[in-house]
């Protein structure tokens, strides 16, 4: 199957959740965010914390199609996962959502308003915190684990209000949230042992705390500022002001119980020859295969979040969330066969690893192109049509192709599916450096592309390839166009309907749809 203009405009037209009712509240003291209904929206003033291994990707090109090696990094990742989350508890920070090794966490307590006393208060817990994560991988964590590459940590904080909901299908839902402060809080990430935080954050911090960062760079417009090397062991005079007993023993004890709970030679890593179907993958059964990884992020609908001053433009805009994802999903997974792994925020991670084996390894690739050239028509030519008056929202596309594992962490009732490989990093790094409209490949993709016409779309910027607002309906014009330059376009009428065709629809078989994406 491919994608249809006709079959897009019939779901999206079925699912345009129009009748979605919701229930937008402000996050209270009574209320539990970690288990939403799927029609819950939470709005959340706080601090979004992101704990990242910014080196993660060079721990997964060391354990390369090592067996072995990829257990070790699968069980310290497993482990990384779950003290996290025990820290988090222990400090109160609302724990959201796993990326891999990258947590994302929210300081939301004390409750309610914007005024300074409250704001300084969560932007202090952050930081607070943001130094015990630190602490934790860089002197617990890669000593427990020495048999893989010592990771590195490295925090973004970032405040603001945001919105929290629960996404996607019954029984198996992704607590998200929307939001500048969310996404903000990603992109500020730096380097090992880091802190870094917004200027509005900075500002409201005691100077005993703010005399610790720096003013750095710029990001999206919004000063930060870092502090590099905050550590409770090197700096036991701040975790005496801040009131912080650290205690490492306990926290190696923990680390290296679970680390023993699961034995290497109980997790299994098979080869996907089929469709993998995630509800039956644990961190004891794993998948790997080769694949083609996207991430397709919605360029343009945080700023509507942000300036959403009423529940009623609030419901409006997460009711047209869940028709874009729905629709986003059906491109992936019923069009191309692809599967969909995981949602951050209006951001969807995904893969596209069928058919299987090394000789289909140029069609999974064109057909990643086409999957992505797909979400690009959804997106401008039909799901455009039901967003109103908010017209520039689109969608830009990273693509690479690499060996992935597949996964999920956690305990049962709890697992995060995850996927991770060097290609997975580099499919997300092309999609942040890419603007609205564009589909960006690595040139190993584009190499294996056979579809000139499609090739011809795409132009060189450094390392890989991009192309602006390519979808099907642009491509088959283009083809016209070169038809009718050659003489080559002619004209049937069938069933009282005009179909044009080129020498090469003509001579395709009379029951071949050529342009399968277009309307029969």
């Amino acid at each position: 199957m491919a994608w249809n203009e006709k079959r897009s405009k019939e779901r999206v037209r079925a699912n345009d959740f129009s009748d979605f009712d919701l229930n937008v509240q402000d996050l209270a003291r009574t209320m539990d965010f970690t288990n939403l209904g799927k029609k819950d929206v939470r709005r959340a003033k706080g601090v979004h914390l992101y704990v990242d291994v910014p080196n993660f990707h060079r721990a997964v090109q060391d354990a390369g199609n090592d067996l072995q090696k990829q257990r070790k990094l699968l069980r310290a990742s497993s482990v990384l996962r779950r003290v996290q989350g025990e820290l988090m508890d222990q400090d109160d920070v609302g724990d959201i959502q796993r990326q891999t090794v990258r947590a994302h966490g929210l300081v939301f307590r004390p409750y309610d308003g914007d005024e300074s006393p409250k704001d300084g208060n969560r932007a202090k817990l952050a930081v607070t915190h943001a130094i015990t994560q630190n602490t934790y991988v860089l002197e617990i964590f890669n000593d427990v684990f020495n048999d893989v590459r010592d990771f590195n940590s490295a925090v973004g904080l970032s405040s603001g209000t945001s919105y929290l909901a629960n996404v996607g299908k019954t029984g198996k839902r992704e607590l998200i949230s929307l939001g500048t402060c969310a996404n903000l809080a990603a992109k500020i990430i730096g380097g090992r042992d880091t802190i870094t935080i917004t200027s509005e954050m900075y500002d409201v911090l005691p100077d005993f705390l703010q005399e610790y960062f720096v003013k750095d760079e710029a990001v999206s417009g919004v000063q930060t500022h870092r502090a590099t090397g905050l550590r409770w062991t090197t700096h036991p005079e701040l975790a005496k002001k801040l009131g912080v007993v650290w205690k490492p023993a306990a926290w190696r004890k923990k680390t290296e119980e679970h680390r023993d709970a699961l034995a290497l030679s109980e997790i299994e890593i098979s080869e996907a020859t089929v469709l993998i179907d995630v509800s039956s993958l644990s961190e004891r059964n794993c998948k790997r295969t080769e694949a083609i990884a996207f991430y397709a992020d919605l360029d343009g609908f945080t700023r509507y979040v942000q300036e959403a001053e009423t529940d009623e433009k609030v419901v409006s805009l997460i009711r047209q969330f869940h028709m874009i994802r729905s629709e986003f999903h059906s491109v992936a997974e019923t069009d191309y066969e692809g599967l969909v792994l995981q949602h951050r925020g209006d951001c969807i991670l995904g893969i596209l690893h069928l058919p299987s084996g090394q000789s289909s390894h140029a069609d999974r690739c064109q057909d990643a192109v086409d999957l992505a050239i797909g979400l690009q028509s959804s997106m401008e030519h039909v799901l455009n049509e039901h967003l109103t008056d908010r017209k520039d929202i689109h969608v830009a596309v990273g693509l690479d192709v690499g060996k992935v594992i597949v996964t999920r962490l956690g305990k049962k009732g709890e697992r995060i599916t995850i996927c991770f490989g060097p290609e997975v990093t580099e499919a997300e790094r092309l999609q942040y450096i890419s603007a609205a409209k564009q589909i960006r490949i690595s040139s190993e993709m584009y190499d294996q592309l056979d579809d000139e016409e499609v090739k011809e779309e795409f132009t060189k910027q450094g390392s890989a390839y991009v192309a602006t607002g390519l979808t099907f309906s642009k491509l088959d014009e283009k083809k016209e166009e070169k038809a009718a330059e050659t003489g080559t376009l002619g004209a049937s009428v069938s069933q009282g309907q005009v179909r044009v065709s080129t020498t090469a629809t003509a001579a395709a078989k009379p029951w071949h749809n050529s342009k399968p994406w277009m309307s029969e």
